[in-house]
Order: structure tokens, then C-alpha cells, then sequence
């Protein structure tokens, strides 16, 4: 029912793009844009493809698609003096555009891993996942019967002797 949710956040992408370039348009460049772009790539890309858990197919995919997600930020801080003038977000700082911008990238960082996580699943695995997930609410706890007695293990369950055979007190 979840696997759907990975997908919905890949076709917001563009528009969080669109939200990158805003706010990198709000602040003024400052002497050495390309540092600070790269500098923001490293934390809010790079770093975060690294983590793990590192899964064989997704460990190759993963730095590639950090190692190219690098021009495309790049582009987008070129481009971003051309929206200077319609930007909700002109007149902050460089620090403070960069900061911002570094919790979008976050985000797409981590649409990107669980989009790449629903990819890597195996059908296999996930219809067993969901079998046993459909079995957990059959399993009982302690030694309860069908009826949903419950006997403990020194408790008084009828062992099969006869009420012949058990001592009368004499009191």
C-alpha cells in the first residue's frame, strides 16, 4: 500500500528544483559561488549517498547519482540570477540562502534513497514480507490453547489422573 509514496516524491522533484533555484537567486553570490555550491553539494549530497545501508546494486548507483546530481546544482545556481527579480526569497543572505537550500537538497536526498530503496526490493521479498506480516496477528503468546485458555506451566491443568487416586485430606 506504501509503495506508491516513493513514486509520488519522485515527480515533486522538479518542483523542489524549481524551489532550489529560488532560493539560490535570493542571495547574492558573493566572491566564490562554485566553492560555496560545491561545499553545499558535499554536505547535502555527497555525505548522504555515502551512509549506509549499503545494498550491492544501490552501492554503485548511489555516488553516480551524487556525482551527477553536482552539475545539475551548479546549473541551477547559474541560472538562478535570472530569477532574481521574481524570488520570495531576495534580500536574505548568501549563508542564509545556502542553509535553506541545504534542507531542500536533504529532503531530495532522501526521496532519491527511498525511491531507490522501493526499486531495490525484490517481488519475492516483498510478498513475503507481507505474508508474514499477515501472519503475526495468529501467532499467540504463552501456551494458549484453541480456546483461549491460558495454562501456565505449573498451573492446574488435568494431567490425567483420576480424582480416585489423589489424596482426601482428613481434616
Amino acid at each position: 500500500m506504501r509503495s506508491w509514496l516513493p513514486w509520488l516524491s519522485l515527480f515533486l522533484l522538479p518542483l523542489e528544483l524549481l524551489l532550489l533555484q529560488l532560493m539560490l537567486a535570493g542571495g547574492d553570490p558573493g566572491p566564490a559561488p562554485w566553492l560555496q555550491i560545491a561545499l553545499l553539494w558535499s554536505v547535502g549530497v555527497l555525505l548522504i549517498q555515502l551512509r549506509p545501508p549499503w545494498v550491492l546494486p544501490l552501492a554503485l548507483v548511489r555516488p553516480l547519482l551524487a556525482f551527477l546530481q553536482l552539475p545539475v546544482l551548479l546549473w541551477l545556481d547559474s541560472r538562478a540570477g535570472m530569477a532574481a527579480g521574481i524570488s520570495p526569497f531576495a534580500g536574505q543572505s548568501r549563508a542564509a540562502a545556502l542553509f535553506w537550500s541545504l534542507l531542500i537538497l536533504m529532503l531530495m536526498q532522501w526521496q532519491l534513497r527511498s525511491a531507490l530503496g522501493t526499486i531495490a526490493i525484490k517481488p519475492e521479498q516483498a510478498a513475503a514480507n507481507e505474508q508474514s506480516e499477515e501472519l503475526n496477528p495468529q501467532v499467540g503468546e504463552g501456551d494458549q490453547l484453541a480456546t483461549g485458555d491460558t495454562q501456565s506451566h505449573r498451573g492446574t491443568a488435568n494431567s490425567g489422573r483420576s480424582k480416585e487416586s489423589n489424596p482426601k485430606s482428613t481434616t
